[in-house]
């Protein structure tokens, strides 16, 4: 049985947020330490690390489809909702980060020549930027548009899903997974089923992406009937699996980058993310597990408390976390002298708490909903 509390609240999916905002915090604060230009090594913790928190994105979707499908109200009430709680708050602060100050830089970026090198123009450039894609200052926030896309399908979604059946899900399901091969399939034939060089839209275009772990969520969710200990096996043994063959590919990608840099000395950073994708299926089996393992969690009404705290402000959290990240890091990074991946920790720790401090306070200004969430 599934543990709620007050408003049919559902606890395991506090905890799971949480944990997902912490994994995500984990990612940035090892930035500094994955890559070492100087040795051109890859750093052995950082690089664990990034493994075992690849799923903290797949999360955040499948919640969301736990949270809203169906949609229990009309649709312009559940798009005014995402829009004074998500969208306002996502302009807000990336308005921001282009004037916030990072630890080397004046500004975060956005390519050099934008207009000309100036300053001024890369502030414009990343401003005028916002409506159609992430760039240096808010690059982080590259999940966000994604979101937003599911959100507006959902409505449209969501009338099948509310009828649909076991089966219908994983036929769903099943098509999804195999498009998940399909860039390893692209690697001997570029082009397949329908794709063409005037036609990107292939035979299965509409099953892939990121919609399929909204549909996973949603089943996992209604659909896992399994015992509490044999839900939290299986998931550990996906988990572990997922784990093991994304950690293999990282360290093959990891060759493959460091071989096109010194034989082209251009350092394109798009092997890396290969084998550890979002869509990658070796991290949906993770995701998956991670889900599993906690799917039946129940904690006491102290915890409760904690994990519900800090999951109303989880978004919050994610919003102003970066720029923190990024002073605390450059700061504990030369303060501390241990190993990396324990300096990596803690500068997640110190972040988060910061930022729940600082989101905290931010909740008391009067409708702070359009600033945090």
């Amino acid at each position: 049985m599934i543990q709620k509390t007050e408003k049919n609240r559902i606890i395991y999916l506090d905890v799971l947020r949480v944990l997902a905002i912490f994994m995500v915090i984990m990612v940035h604060a090892g930035d500094i330490y994955l890559f070492d230009p100087e040795t051109m090594t890859f750093g052995f913790e950082c690089s664990v690390f990034v493994v075992l928190l690849r799923s903290s994105v797949p999360l955040f979707i499948i919640m969301s489809s736990i949270l809203l499908l169906p949609i229990k109200t009309d649709t312009t009430s559940f798009f005014k909702r995402r829009f004074s709680r998500v969208v306002i708050p996502f302009l807000i602060w990336s308005i921001v980060y282009v004037f916030l100050p990072t630890p080397n830089n004046i500004v975060f970026g956005g390519p050099a020549n934008a207009f000309t090198d100036s300053s001024i123009n890369v502030f414009l450039y990343n401003l005028m930027m916002i409506p159609i894609n992430f760039t240096g200052s808010n690059a982080h926030f590259w999940f966000i548009y994604i979101i937003l896309g599911l959100y507006l399908f959902m409505p449209i979604f969501s009338p099948w899903i509310k009828s649909a059946t076991k089966k219908m899900l994983i036929f769903f399901l099943s098509i999804w997974g195999i498009t998940l091969f399909f860039p390893y399939l692209r690697l001997f034939f570029p082009q397949i089923q329908g794709e063409c060089d005037w036609n990107e839209f292939g035979m299965f275009y509409y099953f892939g992406g990121y919609f399929g772990y909204v549909v996973l969520g949603y089943f996992l969710h209604h659909y896992n009937r399994l015992t509490v200990s044999r839900s939290v096996a299986i998931g550990i043994i996906l988990f572990i699996v997922g784990s093991i063959v994304t950690y293999f590919g990282f360290i093959s990608d990891q060759k493959t980058f460091l071989n096109k840099i010194v034989s082209s000395n251009v350092e394109d950073w798009k092997p890396l993310e290969f084998n550890i994708s979002f869509l990658a299926p070796n991290v949906v089996i993770m995701t998956a597990g991670v889900f599993m393992i906690f799917q039946n969690m129940k904690i006491s009404g102290f915890m409760q408390r904690v994990f519900k705290e800090l999951s109303v402000f989880s978004y919050g959290i994610f919003l102003v976390h970066y720029i923190l990240c990024l002073w605390i890091g450059n700061w504990m990074q030369d303060v501390l002298t241990i190993n990396a991946g324990i300096e990596q920790f803690l500068i997640a720790v110190v972040t988060f708490l910061t930022s729940y401090c600082l989101v905290k306070l931010i909740s008391f200004i009067p409708q702070s909903k359009y600033i945090i969430g």
